[in-house]
């Protein structure tokens, strides 16, 4: 029997694609807006670093990237969303160690596996966490709490915005390097956390550095330690943590996530546009100023990160006892 050419040529060509569903999307994509989840409420860091890559990666991939706030339950609503959406590229979530990697220990279910459900994509930034005080309670530097939570066990109150948040852990890391008993006052958020410790309710917290500046730099809070490495340029004078605690590292960072199953042209191009994004001068020195350190680099080292980081506040929150929620 014979067969004309472009007939077999044709039924090639579908054989191709349905061995490779997600070949036609990825030689399209993006072809319409694409939806980036950030998986707490505007205003916060997360926030604002979302929005900026929103706004930034848009021009590299010819289509508008489009932020949406979906916030609830540490994040996990907004990224058990992206799990569930179709791995075609077009909705992505901006995680957070909270999403994917602290809420597994701390909620009994939070809709998703953050293991199994995610292609990592790109490492965005990391953000330095502070230590806090207010002017009233005379600390001045990280030994001046230690000192006085070794002299009064239990009697010093340090508020976070809820049971396994990042002030909350930044706490247990603290109590555990310094062998010391503070007492953790969970709020319903970090507005009434911040409130609470601005009035003097509460003498210590731990927030973000970008979060926090405005007060340390009005006078209202006082900025103890930060909690990366090494010192920060927008927090001159204020030292590491890890000088008076060696070892004392727990920053926050947000990385970019697709549904598992994204095809690997889809997670390439993403990974790209957020490389071009984050190598431009006017990028970094408007990160700079927000204290987000720009990192970037392959979907693979990402994975690394994050295996990593999981393993970390595995070990921390078991070591806390924290029930789950």
């Amino acid at each position: 029997m014979h067969f004309p050419f472009r007939a077999v040529l044709a039924a090639y060509s579908m054989a191709l694609a349905a061995a490779a569903p997600g070949t036609a999307v990825s030689q399209t994509w993006p072809d319409k807006p694409v939806r980036l989840v950030i998986p707490f409420a505007a205003g916060g860091t997360t926030d604002l670093v979302g929005r900026l890559m929103a706004e930034g990666v848009a021009p590299e991939l010819g289509q508008p990237v489009v932020a949406v706030n979906r916030a609830g339950a540490g994040g996990s609503l907004g990224a058990a969303e992206v799990a569930r959406a179709p791995a075609d590229g077009y909705t992505l979530l901006l995680g957070t160690p909270g999403t994917q990697a602290i809420n597994a220990y701390v909620y009994k279910n939070i809709g998703y596996d953050p293991k199994k459900d995610f292609a990592p994509v790109a490492y965005v930034v990391q953000v330095p966490n502070v230590l806090l005080t207010n002017p009233q309670s005379g600390f001045k530097n990280v030994a001046d709490v230690v000192k006085a939570a070794k002299e009064n066990p239990g009697k010093l109150n340090w508020g976070s915005p809820g049971v396994g948040s990042s002030g909350h852990l930044i706490l247990e890391m603290f109590k555990q390097r310094a062998q010391v008993d503070i007492a953790h006052v969970p709020y319903k958020g970090a507005s009434q956390a911040t409130n609470d410790l601005l009035g003097g309710q509460i003498q210590l917290s731990g927030d973000n550095l970008p979060t926090a500046l405005s007060f340390i730099r009005s006078g209202k809070l006082v900025a103890l330690g930060v909690t990366s490495k090494e010192g920060v340029p927008s927090a001159p004078g204020v030292a590491p943590v890890a000088a008076t605690l060696p070892g004392f590292e727990l920053t926050s960072w947000f990385v970019l996530m697709a549904p598992a199953g994204t095809p690997p042209a889809v997670v390439d191009r993403l990974n790209k546009a957020v490389e071009h994004w984050l190598a431009k001068p006017e990028t970094r020195k408007r990160l700079t100023e927000l204290s987000a350190q720009p990192v970037g680099g392959s979907p693979d080292s990402l994975a690394r990160h994050l295996e990593a980081e999981q393993r970390k506040y595995r070990d921390l929150t078991t070591a806390a006892k924290i029930e789950l929620q």
